[in-house]
């Protein structure tokens, strides 16, 4: 979809942000990557909706790489001039808005947050679903990051979310954490971005450093 390689080709034209996580406390570093770029059409750039899984089997490694890409999706967020709205779940919903350039801190506290619960992914959905319905959020997406271990999904939010997506043309993004993801609910997204944070990946990623 369109307005989402918009918005990954938006961090590739700038140097890459890391964030490293020390306690309570987020350290941001400045990497520097060669980028070949696309021409694609551009298309108009709406809100989006980041929803962030902080359930128990997202802890440690996972759930700090999901939280840095969301931070890298603020970024692109105040760059464009767009609105981002932030969710962290667990077995609760938690909830937050990007107000502007000032909220990058009191965001990364926000973040900060941990619930370590069960993965209660229809809440997260049933959330999304609310807040596409307002009238500000008409044209946003939604990039949900998890390692989508989950129950299953009722099947009226899989109704719901089919009609969105036919009907208003909403986009649901997943950046999928791990291989081991229920394919029941892989399906409703269009599309899916993988990151291996296994050990073998994270050690070859060091090594070609």
């Amino acid at each position: 979809p369109e307005r989402a390689h918009a918005v990954y080709r938006r961090l590739e034209d700038h140097p890459l942000l890391t964030y490293r996580q020390h306690g309570e406390a987020w350290r941001e570093k400045v990497t520097e990557r060669p980028v070949v770029h696309q021409d694609v059409d551009e298309q108009p750039r709406g809100p989006f909706i980041v929803c962030v899984d902080t359930s128990g089997s997202m802890g440690g490694f996972n759930e700090q790489c999901a939280k840095a890409f969301c931070l890298a999706l603020m970024r692109v967020a105040l760059a464009d001039n767009r609105r981002c709205f932030i969710m962290l779940f667990s077995t609760d919903v938690v909830r937050y808005e990007l107000s502007g350039p000032e909220g990058i801190e009191q965001a990364i506290r926000f973040l900060s947050q941990r619930f370590r619960g069960g993965t209660d992914i229809a809440s997260c959905f049933r959330a999304i679903i609310e807040r596409m319905q307002g009238r500000e959020w008409f044209d946003a997406d939604a990039v949900v990051i998890s390692d989508f271990i989950a129950q299953r999904l009722p099947d009226d939010v899989v109704s719901k979310v089919g009609e969105l997506q036919r009907l208003h043309q909403h986009r649901f993004h997943a950046v999928a954490m791990s291989a081991h993801g229920k394919p029941g609910i892989m399906r409703i997204f269009d599309h899916i971005w993988r990151f291996d944070t296994g050990m073998r990946s994270r050690l070859l990623r060091r090594w070609r450093r």
